[in-house]
């Protein structure tokens, strides 16, 4: 079985071309144009993805943080990766020992580096493709 990778993004051209590189290297995509959609999604526990890429600035400044701070404690395994224009500032929003299971990517990223990162984000977990 693919490994089922959700991404959140506002920007529908970066939402379409994450999920044409994902899909053409084999994941199972998800993707959602809101955090509230994404959440929403997380309703159907046979249905959770193996990784969330997630922008911080969709709906509001802080709604990527915000929504990681909710599925972190309903699902602390759950590997994520910020797509995001803010990059490392956002580093100070999360504990000692996030970097196991929290990962800052800045826009643009090349899709080599992002297709590295996750398929090193997903032997963490023993879900690579």
């Amino acid at each position: 079985m693919a490994p089922r990778i959700a991404h959140v993004d506002d920007d529908s051209d970066i939402r379409e071309s994450v999920s044409r590189i994902l899909k053409k290297q084999g994941y199972e995509v998800d993707s959602y144009l809101s955090m509230q959609d994404f959440i929403e999604s997380l309703q159907d526990e046979s249905n959770l993805p193996d990784l969330a890429i997630l922008d911080v600035m969709v709906e509001s400044m802080d709604a990527g943080l915000t929504t990681y701070a909710q599925i972190h404690k309903r699902y602390p395994k759950l590997q994520t990766i910020f797509l995001t224009s803010l990059g490392d500032m956002i580093r100070p929003y999360f504990e000692d020992g996030s970097h196991e299971w929290v990962c800052i990517m800045e826009k643009p990223v090349e899709p080599v580096s992002l297709l590295a990162t996750i398929n090193d984000r997903l032997r963490n977990t023993g879900a690579a493709a």
